[in-house]
Protein backbone atom coordinates (compact mmCIF):
# COMPACT_ATOMS: atom_id res chain seq x y z
CA UNK A 1 0.00 0.00 0.00
CA UNK A 2 1.54 3.41 -1.11
CA UNK A 3 2.47 5.50 2.78
CA UNK A 4 1.10 8.44 0.50
CA UNK A 5 -2.43 6.39 0.45
CA UNK A 6 -2.27 5.91 4.60
CA UNK A 7 -1.06 9.52 4.93
CA UNK A 8 -4.62 11.48 3.73
CA UNK A 9 -6.65 9.18 6.16
CA UNK A 10 -5.16 12.58 8.49
CA UNK A 11 -7.47 15.22 6.16
CA UNK A 12 -10.47 13.36 5.62
CA UNK A 13 -10.62 9.84 7.93
CA UNK A 14 -14.08 10.72 8.32
CA UNK A 15 -15.11 10.43 4.48
CA UNK A 16 -14.73 6.74 5.22
CA UNK A 17 -17.47 7.09 7.87
CA UNK A 18 -20.71 6.56 7.79
CA UNK A 19 -21.50 6.87 4.51
CA UNK A 20 -19.23 3.39 3.56
CA UNK A 21 -17.82 2.51 6.56
CA UNK A 22 -19.26 -0.66 8.99
CA UNK A 23 -21.59 0.85 11.31
CA UNK A 24 -19.48 -1.39 14.06
CA UNK A 25 -16.80 1.48 14.00
CA UNK A 26 -17.62 4.82 15.89
CA UNK A 27 -15.71 7.86 13.89
CA UNK A 28 -15.21 11.10 15.91
CA UNK A 29 -13.61 14.60 14.68
CA UNK A 30 -12.32 17.43 16.66
CA UNK A 31 -12.24 20.57 14.69
CA UNK A 32 -10.28 23.70 15.76
CA UNK A 33 -9.48 27.02 13.94
CA UNK A 34 -8.21 29.54 16.29
CA UNK A 35 -7.34 33.53 14.24
CA UNK A 36 -5.65 34.87 17.68
CA UNK A 37 -2.04 35.92 18.00
CA UNK A 38 0.07 35.27 20.63
CA UNK A 39 2.93 37.58 21.85
CA UNK A 40 4.74 39.15 19.00
CA UNK A 41 2.14 37.32 16.81
CA UNK A 42 -0.41 39.00 13.90
CA UNK A 43 -3.57 37.65 13.90
CA UNK A 44 -4.49 35.22 11.47
CA UNK A 45 -7.45 35.96 9.11
CA UNK A 46 -8.68 32.36 7.89
CA UNK A 47 -8.27 29.83 10.55
CA UNK A 48 -11.37 29.62 11.89
CA UNK A 49 -13.59 29.68 8.83
CA UNK A 50 -10.69 26.77 7.55
CA UNK A 51 -12.17 24.79 10.74
CA UNK A 52 -15.59 25.47 9.54
CA UNK A 53 -14.93 24.76 5.95
CA UNK A 54 -13.37 21.03 7.37
CA UNK A 55 -16.38 20.30 8.91
CA UNK A 56 -18.50 21.16 6.45
CA UNK A 57 -16.99 18.77 3.89
CA UNK A 58 -17.01 15.73 6.02
CA UNK A 59 -20.83 16.15 6.78
CA UNK A 60 -21.75 17.25 2.72
CA UNK A 61 -19.33 14.72 0.92
CA UNK A 62 -18.26 12.84 3.43
CA UNK A 63 -20.63 10.96 5.09
CA UNK A 64 -19.81 12.08 8.44
CA UNK A 65 -22.99 12.54 10.49
CA UNK A 66 -23.01 16.35 11.94
CA UNK A 67 -22.91 15.29 16.05
CA UNK A 68 -19.96 13.30 15.48
CA UNK A 69 -18.01 16.82 14.19
CA UNK A 70 -17.03 18.91 17.23
CA UNK A 71 -16.31 22.10 16.04
CA UNK A 72 -14.12 24.57 17.84
CA UNK A 73 -13.51 27.95 17.57
CA UNK A 74 -10.99 30.21 19.50
CA UNK A 75 -10.67 28.29 22.22
CA UNK A 76 -8.36 28.51 25.67
CA UNK A 77 -5.40 25.38 25.97
CA UNK A 78 -8.67 24.69 29.05
CA UNK A 79 -11.84 24.59 26.44
CA UNK A 80 -9.31 22.08 24.25
CA UNK A 81 -8.50 19.82 27.08
CA UNK A 82 -11.96 19.48 28.02
CA UNK A 83 -12.84 18.74 24.50
CA UNK A 84 -9.96 16.15 24.19
CA UNK A 85 -11.30 14.53 27.69
CA UNK A 86 -14.88 14.08 26.58
CA UNK A 87 -14.03 12.56 23.45
CA UNK A 88 -11.79 10.21 25.47
CA UNK A 89 -14.54 8.65 27.69
CA UNK A 90 -16.48 7.92 24.54
CA UNK A 91 -14.13 6.20 22.62
CA UNK A 92 -13.72 4.26 26.24
CA UNK A 93 -17.31 3.54 26.11
CA UNK A 94 -17.48 2.68 22.92
CA UNK A 95 -14.45 0.38 23.47
CA UNK A 96 -16.33 -1.53 26.76
CA UNK A 97 -19.36 -2.16 24.37
CA UNK A 98 -16.80 -3.72 21.74
CA UNK A 99 -17.00 -1.30 18.94
CA UNK A 100 -13.73 0.59 17.48
CA UNK A 101 -13.16 3.87 17.30
CA UNK A 102 -11.95 6.39 15.00
CA UNK A 103 -10.21 9.56 15.86
CA UNK A 104 -9.53 13.00 13.81
CA UNK A 105 -8.30 15.83 15.37
CA UNK A 106 -7.76 18.93 12.67
CA UNK A 107 -6.16 22.23 14.05
CA UNK A 108 -5.72 25.69 12.01
CA UNK A 109 -3.84 28.51 14.02
CA UNK A 110 -0.70 29.73 14.96
CA UNK A 111 2.17 27.39 15.94
CA UNK A 112 5.50 27.36 17.14
CA UNK A 113 8.36 24.55 17.57
CA UNK A 114 6.90 23.71 20.88
CA UNK A 115 3.39 24.44 21.19
CA UNK A 116 0.15 25.67 19.00
CA UNK A 117 -0.77 29.07 20.19
CA UNK A 118 -4.13 29.36 21.47
CA UNK A 119 -4.37 33.83 21.61
CA UNK A 120 -1.78 34.65 24.65
CA UNK A 121 -1.91 31.20 25.84
CA UNK A 122 -0.38 27.90 24.72
CA UNK A 123 -0.79 24.36 24.46
CA UNK A 124 2.58 22.16 24.12
CA UNK A 125 2.56 20.16 21.43
CA UNK A 126 3.77 17.27 23.60
CA UNK A 127 1.00 17.61 26.26
CA UNK A 128 -1.30 17.71 22.15
CA UNK A 129 0.11 14.36 21.33
CA UNK A 130 -0.03 12.89 24.83
CA UNK A 131 -3.88 13.51 25.20
CA UNK A 132 -4.93 12.45 21.71
CA UNK A 133 -2.95 9.15 22.03
CA UNK A 134 -4.10 8.19 24.87
CA UNK A 135 -7.85 7.92 23.48
CA UNK A 136 -8.04 4.63 23.05
CA UNK A 137 -8.93 4.89 19.62
CA UNK A 138 -8.19 1.88 16.77
CA UNK A 139 -6.69 4.73 14.55
CA UNK A 140 -5.85 8.61 15.62
CA UNK A 141 -5.52 10.95 13.02
CA UNK A 142 -4.17 14.42 13.47
CA UNK A 143 -3.92 17.26 11.12
CA UNK A 144 -1.91 20.30 11.65
CA UNK A 145 -2.10 23.30 9.88
CA UNK A 146 0.36 25.72 11.52
CA UNK A 147 3.59 27.06 10.89
CA UNK A 148 6.95 24.62 11.89
CA UNK A 149 3.73 21.94 12.68
CA UNK A 150 6.03 19.49 11.65
CA UNK A 151 7.61 19.55 14.71
CA UNK A 152 5.02 17.40 16.21
CA UNK A 153 6.33 14.69 15.19
CA UNK A 154 9.77 14.73 16.78
CA UNK A 155 8.58 15.13 20.49
CA UNK A 156 9.04 12.39 22.27
CA UNK A 157 11.39 11.35 20.28
CA UNK A 158 9.44 10.28 16.91
CA UNK A 159 10.65 10.62 13.54
CA UNK A 160 9.35 12.26 10.96
CA UNK A 161 9.43 10.22 7.28
CA UNK A 162 11.00 11.86 4.92
CA UNK A 163 10.20 14.93 2.64
CA UNK A 164 6.86 13.95 1.15
CA UNK A 165 8.68 14.60 -2.47
CA UNK A 166 10.70 11.38 -1.50
CA UNK A 167 8.17 9.12 -0.20
CA UNK A 168 8.85 5.53 -1.09
CA UNK A 169 5.72 2.89 -1.00
CA UNK A 170 4.55 0.48 1.96
CA UNK A 171 2.19 -2.06 2.73
CA UNK A 172 0.69 -0.83 5.99
CA UNK A 173 -2.47 -1.80 8.12
CA UNK A 174 -5.10 0.79 8.61
CA UNK A 175 -4.80 0.60 12.41
CA UNK A 176 -2.33 3.13 14.65
CA UNK A 177 -1.44 6.52 14.05
CA UNK A 178 -1.36 9.22 11.12
CA UNK A 179 -0.27 12.83 11.80
CA UNK A 180 0.58 15.18 8.92
CA UNK A 181 1.24 18.55 9.56
CA UNK A 182 1.14 21.38 6.77
CA UNK A 183 4.82 22.13 7.03
CA UNK A 184 8.53 21.48 8.25
CA UNK A 185 9.96 22.08 11.81
CA UNK A 186 11.55 25.23 10.53
CA UNK A 187 8.50 25.70 7.64
CA UNK A 188 6.48 28.67 7.65
CA UNK A 189 2.74 27.33 6.67
CA UNK A 190 0.87 30.56 3.89
CA UNK A 191 -2.49 31.71 4.18
CA UNK A 192 -3.66 33.35 1.00
CA UNK A 193 -5.98 36.74 0.93
CA UNK A 194 -7.42 35.78 -2.50
CA UNK A 195 -8.28 32.45 -1.74
CA UNK A 196 -9.52 33.38 1.85
CA UNK A 197 -7.93 30.73 3.36
CA UNK A 198 -4.79 28.81 4.09
CA UNK A 199 -3.01 27.18 0.72
CA UNK A 200 -3.08 23.81 2.54
CA UNK A 201 -6.09 23.36 4.01
CA UNK A 202 -7.75 24.83 0.80
CA UNK A 203 -6.30 22.37 -2.16
CA UNK A 204 -6.50 19.69 0.27
CA UNK A 205 -10.81 20.49 0.59
CA UNK A 206 -10.38 20.87 -3.27
CA UNK A 207 -9.14 17.34 -4.10
CA UNK A 208 -11.82 16.01 -1.88
CA UNK A 209 -14.62 17.97 -4.20
CA UNK A 210 -13.52 16.02 -7.12
CA UNK A 211 -10.62 17.82 -8.40
CA UNK A 212 -8.46 14.74 -7.27
CA UNK A 213 -10.46 12.30 -9.16
CA UNK A 214 -8.28 11.11 -10.84
CA UNK A 215 -9.82 8.01 -12.08
CA UNK A 216 -13.17 9.80 -12.45
CA UNK A 217 -15.30 6.96 -10.53
CA UNK A 218 -16.69 10.04 -8.47
CA UNK A 219 -15.18 9.71 -5.31
CA UNK A 220 -11.60 10.33 -4.11
CA UNK A 221 -9.99 7.92 -2.56
CA UNK A 222 -7.01 8.76 0.05
CA UNK A 223 -4.39 8.03 -2.85
CA UNK A 224 -5.90 10.73 -4.98
CA UNK A 225 -6.58 12.75 -2.35
CA UNK A 226 -3.56 13.49 -0.93
CA UNK A 227 -1.21 13.11 -4.01
CA UNK A 228 -3.52 16.31 -5.27
CA UNK A 229 -3.32 18.15 -2.22
CA UNK A 230 0.27 17.68 -2.03
CA UNK A 231 1.24 19.03 -5.57
CA UNK A 232 -0.81 21.99 -5.43
CA UNK A 233 -0.27 23.17 -2.20
CA UNK A 234 3.69 23.10 -3.30
CA UNK A 235 2.79 24.58 -6.96
CA UNK A 236 1.10 27.28 -5.27
CA UNK A 237 3.48 28.31 -2.24
CA UNK A 238 6.15 28.12 -4.34
CA UNK A 239 5.09 31.36 -6.12
CA UNK A 240 5.16 33.07 -2.99
CA UNK A 241 7.43 35.38 -1.15
CA UNK A 242 8.16 32.68 1.62
CA UNK A 243 8.70 30.11 -0.65
CA UNK A 244 7.47 26.13 -0.93
CA UNK A 245 5.62 24.44 1.51
CA UNK A 246 6.49 20.82 2.12
CA UNK A 247 3.95 18.69 4.00
CA UNK A 248 5.46 16.08 6.80
CA UNK A 249 4.37 13.36 8.34
CA UNK A 250 4.55 10.52 11.03
CA UNK A 251 2.84 7.16 10.36
CA UNK A 252 2.36 3.95 12.59
CA UNK A 253 -0.45 2.02 10.98
CA UNK A 254 -1.12 -1.61 9.80
CA UNK A 255 -2.85 -3.22 7.29
CA UNK A 256 -4.61 -2.31 3.84
CA UNK A 257 -7.17 -1.27 1.63
CA UNK A 258 -8.23 1.54 -0.14
CA UNK A 259 -10.28 3.73 1.42
CA UNK A 260 -12.79 6.54 0.00
CA UNK A 261 -12.38 9.88 1.47
CA UNK A 262 -15.14 11.53 -0.46
CA UNK A 263 -18.04 11.10 -2.80
CA UNK A 264 -18.26 14.16 -4.90
CA UNK A 265 -20.46 11.90 -7.39
CA UNK A 266 -23.50 12.82 -4.58
CA UNK A 267 -23.60 16.55 -4.68
CA UNK A 268 -26.50 18.13 -6.14
CA UNK A 269 -24.45 20.33 -8.32
CA UNK A 270 -21.08 20.16 -9.73
CA UNK A 271 -19.19 22.52 -12.05
CA UNK A 272 -17.12 20.95 -15.45
CA UNK A 273 -13.60 22.58 -16.36
CA UNK A 274 -13.61 20.96 -19.42
CA UNK A 275 -10.63 18.49 -21.19
CA UNK A 276 -9.46 21.60 -23.61
CA UNK A 277 -9.29 24.01 -20.41
CA UNK A 278 -5.94 24.52 -19.67
CA UNK A 279 -4.35 27.34 -16.98
CA UNK A 280 -4.86 27.96 -13.06
CA UNK A 281 -8.52 27.75 -12.22
CA UNK A 282 -10.47 29.49 -9.37
CA UNK A 283 -13.92 29.18 -8.63
CA UNK A 284 -16.03 31.98 -6.62
CA UNK A 285 -19.14 31.57 -4.72
CA UNK A 286 -20.88 34.96 -5.96
CA UNK A 287 -22.99 34.83 -3.09
CA UNK A 288 -20.05 34.94 -0.28
CA UNK A 289 -17.60 36.19 -2.37
CA UNK A 290 -15.41 33.36 -0.96
CA UNK A 291 -13.24 31.06 -2.10
CA UNK A 292 -14.79 27.54 -2.94
CA UNK A 293 -11.55 25.85 -5.69
CA UNK A 294 -8.67 26.99 -6.76
CA UNK A 295 -6.61 24.64 -8.50
CA UNK A 296 -4.27 24.18 -11.85
CA UNK A 297 -5.62 22.42 -15.14
CA UNK A 298 -3.77 20.57 -17.43
CA UNK A 299 -5.11 19.71 -20.57
CA UNK A 300 -6.11 16.66 -21.71
CA UNK A 301 -8.87 15.65 -19.11
CA UNK A 302 -12.29 17.49 -17.79
CA UNK A 303 -12.66 18.48 -13.89
CA UNK A 304 -15.54 17.89 -11.65
CA UNK A 305 -15.80 20.08 -8.74
CA UNK A 306 -19.07 19.32 -6.39
CA UNK A 307 -20.28 22.54 -5.08
CA UNK A 308 -23.53 23.58 -2.96
CA UNK A 309 -26.21 25.02 -4.91
CA UNK A 310 -25.96 28.75 -6.31
CA UNK A 311 -24.16 31.01 -8.95
CA UNK A 312 -21.07 31.15 -9.37
CA UNK A 313 -17.72 32.53 -11.04
CA UNK A 314 -14.85 30.51 -12.54
CA UNK A 315 -11.72 32.56 -13.18
CA UNK A 316 -8.79 31.16 -15.08
CA UNK A 317 -5.74 32.81 -15.35
CA UNK A 318 -3.38 32.28 -18.74
CA UNK A 319 -0.18 34.28 -17.99
CA UNK A 320 -1.19 37.39 -17.02
CA UNK A 321 -4.70 37.57 -18.00
CA UNK A 322 -7.96 35.91 -16.43
CA UNK A 323 -10.94 34.74 -17.94
CA UNK A 324 -14.10 35.37 -16.17
CA UNK A 325 -17.12 32.91 -16.52
CA UNK A 326 -20.46 33.10 -15.52
CA UNK A 327 -22.01 29.70 -14.15
CA UNK A 328 -25.15 29.68 -12.47
CA UNK A 329 -26.89 25.94 -11.43
CA UNK A 330 -23.45 23.71 -12.13
CA UNK A 331 -22.32 22.93 -15.38
CA UNK A 332 -19.38 23.12 -18.28
CA UNK A 333 -17.45 25.95 -18.74
CA UNK A 334 -17.49 27.77 -21.60
CA UNK A 335 -14.51 29.79 -22.57
CA UNK A 336 -16.11 31.45 -25.45
CA UNK A 337 -18.56 33.56 -23.42
CA UNK A 338 -15.99 34.81 -20.81
CA UNK A 339 -14.63 37.76 -20.04
CA UNK A 340 -10.82 38.91 -19.63
CA UNK A 341 -8.98 40.74 -17.00
CA UNK A 342 -5.73 40.25 -14.61
CA UNK A 343 -5.38 38.62 -11.01
CA UNK A 344 -3.02 39.70 -8.02
CA UNK A 345 -2.67 37.64 -4.88
CA UNK A 346 -1.11 38.64 -1.68
CA UNK A 347 0.00 36.02 1.32
CA UNK A 348 0.57 35.47 5.16
CA UNK A 349 1.78 33.48 7.47
CA UNK A 350 0.56 31.44 10.05
CA UNK A 351 2.73 31.83 13.27
CA UNK A 352 5.25 34.48 11.82
CA UNK A 353 3.46 36.23 9.85
CA UNK A 354 4.36 38.12 6.22
CA UNK A 355 5.62 41.66 7.07
CA UNK A 356 4.67 43.76 3.31
CA UNK A 357 8.02 46.23 3.14
CA UNK A 358 7.43 48.88 -0.02
CA UNK A 359 9.39 51.52 -0.86
CA UNK A 360 8.22 54.77 -2.59
CA UNK A 361 9.50 57.41 -4.57
CA UNK A 362 7.59 60.50 -4.57
CA UNK A 363 7.97 63.89 -7.23
CA UNK A 364 6.09 67.11 -5.52
CA UNK A 365 5.26 70.52 -7.33
CA UNK A 366 2.74 72.75 -6.18
CA UNK A 367 2.27 77.09 -5.31
CA UNK A 368 4.75 77.90 -2.02
CA UNK A 369 2.76 79.27 0.94
CA UNK A 370 2.97 83.03 1.52
CA UNK A 371 2.93 84.29 4.70
CA UNK A 372 4.30 87.45 6.48
CA UNK A 373 8.08 86.12 5.59
CA UNK A 374 7.12 86.42 1.65
CA UNK A 375 5.52 89.51 2.39
CA UNK A 376 8.21 91.25 4.00
CA UNK A 377 10.47 90.09 0.15
CA UNK A 378 7.61 91.52 -1.50
CA UNK A 379 7.74 94.77 0.71
CA UNK A 380 11.24 95.12 -0.54
CA UNK A 381 10.50 94.30 -3.85
CA UNK A 382 11.30 91.14 -4.37
CA UNK A 383 9.45 89.25 -6.56
CA UNK A 384 8.86 85.12 -7.01
CA UNK A 385 9.83 82.78 -9.95
CA UNK A 386 8.29 79.67 -10.56
CA UNK A 387 6.62 76.93 -8.18
CA UNK A 388 7.79 74.64 -5.59
CA UNK A 389 9.27 71.03 -6.72
CA UNK A 390 10.51 68.54 -4.37
CA UNK A 391 11.69 64.55 -4.45
CA UNK A 392 10.71 61.97 -1.37
CA UNK A 393 11.90 58.52 -0.49
CA UNK A 394 9.51 56.70 1.46
CA UNK A 395 9.49 53.37 3.19
CA UNK A 396 6.44 51.49 4.42
CA UNK A 397 5.80 48.37 6.69
CA UNK A 398 2.72 47.28 6.61
CA UNK A 399 1.27 45.99 10.40
CA UNK A 400 -2.31 46.05 9.28
CA UNK A 401 -4.49 44.73 6.50
CA UNK A 402 -5.25 48.17 6.04
CA UNK A 403 -2.48 50.18 7.83
CA UNK A 404 0.99 51.15 7.13
CA UNK A 405 3.73 53.13 9.36
CA UNK A 406 7.24 53.75 8.13
CA UNK A 407 9.77 56.90 7.52
CA UNK A 408 10.41 59.25 4.64
CA UNK A 409 13.32 61.96 3.78
CA UNK A 410 12.71 64.40 1.22
CA UNK A 411 13.91 67.63 -0.42
CA UNK A 412 11.87 70.55 -1.54
CA UNK A 413 13.42 73.70 -2.97
CA UNK A 414 11.31 76.81 -2.71
CA UNK A 415 10.71 79.59 -5.83
CA UNK A 416 13.85 81.90 -6.64
CA UNK A 417 13.23 84.95 -5.07
CA UNK A 418 14.96 88.31 -7.28
CA UNK A 419 15.25 91.99 -6.17
CA UNK A 420 16.19 94.00 -9.75
CA UNK A 421 18.62 97.04 -8.58
CA UNK A 422 19.66 98.31 -11.94
CA UNK A 423 23.60 97.74 -13.69
CA UNK A 424 24.21 96.02 -10.56
CA UNK A 425 24.04 92.34 -9.74
CA UNK A 426 20.24 91.79 -8.68
CA UNK A 427 19.85 90.75 -5.00
CA UNK A 428 18.77 86.88 -4.93
CA UNK A 429 17.16 85.06 -2.36
CA UNK A 430 16.67 80.79 -2.45
CA UNK A 431 15.36 78.45 -0.16
CA UNK A 432 14.65 74.46 0.42
CA UNK A 433 13.49 72.22 3.36
CA UNK A 434 14.81 68.95 4.04
CA UNK A 435 12.66 66.45 6.10
CA UNK A 436 13.02 64.16 7.96
CA UNK A 437 9.39 62.36 9.50
CA UNK A 438 7.69 59.21 10.52
CA UNK A 439 4.55 58.73 8.06
CA UNK A 440 1.41 56.34 8.34
CA UNK A 441 -0.66 55.71 6.16
CA UNK A 442 -4.29 53.95 5.67
CA UNK A 443 -5.33 52.12 2.45
CA UNK A 444 -8.26 50.17 1.09
CA UNK A 445 -9.00 48.18 -1.98
CA UNK A 446 -11.56 49.13 -4.55
CA UNK A 447 -12.89 45.69 -4.56
CA UNK A 448 -12.20 42.42 -3.84
CA UNK A 449 -11.33 40.90 -7.09
CA UNK A 450 -10.20 42.06 -10.42
CA UNK A 451 -9.27 45.54 -11.61
CA UNK A 452 -10.89 46.93 -8.53
CA UNK A 453 -8.54 44.85 -6.46
CA UNK A 454 -5.65 46.51 -7.74
CA UNK A 455 -6.95 50.10 -7.47
CA UNK A 456 -6.05 51.13 -3.60
CA UNK A 457 -7.76 54.69 -2.17
CA UNK A 458 -5.18 56.10 0.96
CA UNK A 459 -4.46 58.65 3.27
CA UNK A 460 -1.32 59.40 4.99
CA UNK A 461 -0.36 61.52 7.76
CA UNK A 462 3.84 62.16 8.45
CA UNK A 463 5.36 64.65 11.38
CA UNK A 464 9.03 65.11 12.15
CA UNK A 465 12.19 67.24 11.93
CA UNK A 466 12.13 70.10 9.29
CA UNK A 467 15.64 72.26 8.08
CA UNK A 468 15.77 74.64 6.30
CA UNK A 469 18.55 76.39 4.49
CA UNK A 470 18.91 79.66 2.89
CA UNK A 471 21.01 81.25 0.24
CA UNK A 472 21.36 85.28 -0.11
CA UNK A 473 23.96 86.36 -2.93
CA UNK A 474 24.11 90.36 -3.06
CA UNK A 475 25.24 92.53 -6.06
CA UNK A 476 28.81 91.34 -5.76
CA UNK A 477 27.67 87.73 -5.74
CA UNK A 478 28.76 86.98 -2.35
CA UNK A 479 27.13 84.17 -0.79
CA UNK A 480 25.39 83.64 2.96
CA UNK A 481 24.12 80.75 4.24
CA UNK A 482 22.00 80.06 7.19
CA UNK A 483 20.43 76.89 8.81
CA UNK A 484 16.83 77.02 10.54
CA UNK A 485 15.58 73.92 12.53
CA UNK A 486 12.24 73.28 13.18
CA UNK A 487 8.63 70.81 12.85
CA UNK A 488 7.49 69.26 9.60
CA UNK A 489 4.00 68.47 9.31
CA UNK A 490 2.09 66.75 6.66
CA UNK A 491 -1.39 65.49 5.46
CA UNK A 492 -2.71 63.99 2.43
CA UNK A 493 -4.83 61.95 0.23
CA UNK A 494 -4.85 60.11 -3.32
CA UNK A 495 -5.11 56.68 -5.62
CA UNK A 496 -2.68 53.99 -6.07
CA UNK A 497 -2.93 51.83 -9.11
CA UNK A 498 -1.45 48.19 -8.78
CA UNK A 499 0.18 46.46 -12.13
CA UNK A 500 -1.60 43.66 -13.19
CA UNK A 501 1.78 42.46 -15.17
CA UNK A 502 4.65 43.22 -12.33
CA UNK A 503 3.64 41.79 -8.81
CA UNK A 504 4.60 44.48 -6.55
CA UNK A 505 4.95 48.16 -8.61
CA UNK A 506 2.73 50.43 -8.27
CA UNK A 507 1.82 54.05 -9.42
CA UNK A 508 0.20 56.66 -7.26
CA UNK A 509 -1.37 59.86 -7.77
CA UNK A 510 -2.44 62.41 -5.18
CA UNK A 511 -2.44 65.37 -2.94
CA UNK A 512 -0.43 66.94 0.21
CA UNK A 513 -0.76 69.85 2.38
CA UNK A 514 2.71 70.55 3.60
CA UNK A 515 3.68 72.72 6.90
CA UNK A 516 6.91 73.26 8.05
CA UNK A 517 7.57 76.52 9.86
CA UNK A 518 11.85 76.84 10.21
CA UNK A 519 12.44 79.59 8.14
CA UNK A 520 13.23 83.10 10.41
CA UNK A 521 14.17 86.99 9.24
CA UNK A 522 15.59 89.52 11.09
CA UNK A 523 11.64 91.66 11.41
CA UNK A 524 10.67 88.02 13.34
CA UNK A 525 9.06 86.24 10.59
CA UNK A 526 8.57 82.39 10.38
CA UNK A 527 7.81 81.24 6.88
CA UNK A 528 5.91 77.68 7.17
CA UNK A 529 7.56 76.00 3.58
CA UNK A 530 5.50 74.34 2.21
CA UNK A 531 1.59 74.49 1.01
CA UNK A 532 -0.53 72.35 -1.68
CA UNK A 533 0.89 70.00 -3.37
CA UNK A 534 0.29 67.28 -6.14
CA UNK A 535 2.09 64.42 -6.24
CA UNK A 536 3.24 61.61 -8.47
CA UNK A 537 4.78 58.31 -7.15
CA UNK A 538 6.24 55.01 -7.79
CA UNK A 539 6.32 52.22 -5.35
CA UNK A 540 7.57 48.48 -5.27
CA UNK A 541 5.83 46.30 -2.86
CA UNK A 542 7.39 43.38 -1.23
CA UNK A 543 7.18 40.40 1.54
CA UNK A 544 9.46 38.80 3.91
CA UNK A 545 8.75 36.56 7.24
CA UNK A 546 9.34 37.62 10.51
Amino acid sequence: MNRLRNLIIAACLAAAGPARADDAVATYAIVVGSNAGGPGQTDLRYSEDDARRVGSLLTELGGYKADQVDLVVHPTPDVLRDRLAKLGERVTADLAAGRQSRVFFYYSGHARAAAIDLGIDELPLAELRQRLFQVPATLTVVVLDACQSGAFSRVKGAQPAADFSYNSRQHLDATGIAVLASSSGSELSQESEQLHSSYFTHHLLVGLRGAGDANGDGQVSIDEAYRYAYHQTLLATAETAVGGQHVTLEVDLKGHGDVAMSFPRAATQSIELPATLEGKTLVEDKRSHTVVAETYKARGAPVRIAVAPGEYQVLVRHGSSLSRCEVAGGGVVDLEHCSTEAIVTTTTTKGAGIRNLRFELVAMGGIERHDGFTDTLEAFRYHEDGPSSGLSLRGYTQIDRHFWVGALAGYESMPHWERDIGALNPLRFDWGTYTAAAIGRAEIAAGETGFLSRLHFYAQMSAGLGVGRTLFRDQDDKATRQTFFGPALSVGAGMLGLSPNIPGLGIAFGYELDYAPVIDNLTGDTHASGGHRLSLSVSYSFGVSR
